[in-house]
């Protein structure tokens, strides 16, 4: 018993830790908690250690995977929702971003079960970034537009700023900008309210993009600058140096290729220092783009490799299309010719990589979604059975107080009744535990990589004899866009797009849309 309550002052000392935010040793509060016994708070205390270890850099995914195998044996749905949406939140910072649209939903469907209504907005906004990421603004869109309505229910200013913000952002990728603009500007002026600066220099940066690609440069600059003031007066991580690339990217939409890279070098130091790879690799290949049209040419390509070779440390397929395509612009101008051959290969085989990749791991994806809404529902099930069996047990605990008063036999013949009903209820539930960690062996993860598809032009296209509004067609296909999403941008019926992919698919001699874009890539 001494042993015991030493035990629980130990731990409790070390989340006393937590709340203070003081640094914790991960790996040893993690060998306490992992040896004590299953219990909601144990599920809890594991997903607090993983946010610790994510502040403090040490992240430790057994943590969060421990966390997650508790609160599934005690069926404690809202420790599972919220250990799904961290895992997919981790998934995201790898820049797995299918994984983390699974692990998202998942965790989006248990968290329904609960009444946490802000545990799932934030899962839902979570999703809408991450759908974002993959260029899918109709579900990105969709996600903050119901994380917006839940927010505005329950008054969470918080909430509907975040939901605006990225609503806002859904509109800037479609280069629908008037539009992003009046969300961002009712996110900002919530932001204004709360008086939280970190919301406001985040609005203020987005607007600055937008007017940088509305070519309203005056007003862009007035943005940033009032982004970069906030981020300097009031640091956080990178901000800063990623107000220095916006500056960048202005100077260089305005020509003045100089005063662009003074921006992008400031941005560097602070981007390695943070180690945002990203935005480095993007700052890198934005410099050699100023050197070349500078006609600095020894200079920009070493910026170029070096912008390339930072991307394909983080396989961002963003960067490296960039860095290769800036690359075969270098080779054009230094007039090799044969090397810009070569670098237009890569670009190629690499949209052709990403293209065939995608294919393959869809039809695997929708396998696996499809048995890991099993498993939900499995453990859901299991969940229910549970809850009626504690209030069973319940139930029964009152009618053995009441039945006290009868009699010392109906006592005696009670408790035996309730040791037998006790046995068997966790003979069952042994039994149901047995079987779901059967089950769970059963499911294997997916990676699935980000795609990004370009237009194809008319001399590219020649040699098939392809009209324009097959072209046009074509061209969505290659992003993606179902028939009906064709139709609606093009204002055509639905068989008149059919019709055009039917042409398509005869003049390329093909039989579905991979082998088009393989054909017309190759």
């Amino acid at each position: 018993m001494r042993h015991y309550f030493l035990f629980l002052c130990v731990l409790t000392t070390s989340f006393t830790l937590f709340s203070q935010r003081k640094v914790v040793k991960i790996d040893s509060a993690y060998q306490v908690l992992k040896n004590t016994p299953n219990s909601i708070k144990k599920a809890d205390d594991l997903i607090a250690l993983y946010k610790q270890s994510i502040r403090q850099k040490e992240i430790n995914k057994e943590v969060i995977e421990t966390a997650l195998i508790v609160s599934e044996k005690i069926f404690y749905i809202k420790g599972i929702g919220i250990c799904y949406d961290r895992k997919g939140l981790t998934a995201r910072y790898e820049q797995d971003y299918s994984n983390s649209i699974t692990n998202h939903k998942r965790g989006l469907s248990f968290l329904k079960q609960t009444t946490d209504t802000l545990l799932i907005i934030k899962c839902l906004n979570n999703l809408g970034v991450t759908y974002r990421k993959l260029n899918l603004e109709k579900e990105a869109f969709e996600n903050y537009f119901n994380a917006l309505k839940l927010s505005e229910k329950i008054k969470s200013k918080r909430s509907i700023s975040i939901a605006l913000n990225g609503i806002g952002n859904v509109f800037i990728d479609t280069k629908q900008y008037d539009k992003a603009l009046y969300y961002l500007r009712k996110g900002i002026s919530i932001e204004k309210i709360r008086k939280n600066l970190k919301g406001q220099e985040y609005g203020f940066a987005n607007l600055g993009e937008i007017f940088i690609e509305k070519q309203v440069y005056d007003s862009a600059y007035f943005y940033i600058n009032k982004a970069l003031d906030i981020a300097i007066k009031h640091p956080r991580k990178e901000g800063v140096a990623i107000k220095y690339t916006l500056f960048g990217k202005l100077y260089q939409k305005q020509g003045d290729f100089k005063k662009s890279n003074q921006y992008f070098l400031k941005s560097i130091p602070q981007l390695q220092n943070f180690k945002n790879t990203r935005y480095l690799s993007k700052s890198y290949i934005n410099i050699g783009i100023n050197m070349l049209s500078l006609k600095q040419f020894k200079e920009s390509k070493t910026y170029i490799n070096q912008g390339l070779e930072t991307a394909k440390q983080i396989n961002s397929k963003e960067n490296i299309l960039l860095g290769y395509e800036t690359l075969t612009n270098y080779y054009s101008k230094t007039n090799q010719f044969k090397e810009a051959l070569y670098a237009q290969n890569l670009v190629l085989a690499f949209r052709d990589s990403i293209l065939n990749e995608a294919s393959h791991k869809s039809f695997i994806s929708t396998e696996i979604g499809y048995e890991s809404s099993k498993k939900d529902l499995k453990i859901q099930s299991l969940a229910k059975e549970k809850k009626k069996s504690d209030e069973q047990a319940n139930s029964n605990f009152w009618l053995f107080i009441s039945s006290v008063i009868i009699g010392v036999l109906a006592v005696i013949l009670l408790l035996v009744f309730m040791f037998l009903l006790k046995r068997n209820n966790n003979l069952e539930l042994d039994k149901k535990n047995t079987e779901l960690q059967n089950y769970l062996l059963q499911i294997k993860k997916l990676k699935v990589s980000h795609q990004k598809n370009d237009s194809f032009s008319n001399k590219e296209l020649k040699e098939f004899q392809l009209s324009k509004r097959e072209v046009e067609v074509l061209e969505f296909i290659s992003k993606g866009y179902s028939n009906a999403q064709i139709a609606e941008k093009m204002f055509v019926s639905n068989n008149t797009i059919k019709t055009h992919i039917s042409h398509i698919y005869s003049k390329l001699d093909v039989k579905n849309r991979v082998q088009a874009i393989q054909k017309i890539s190759q």
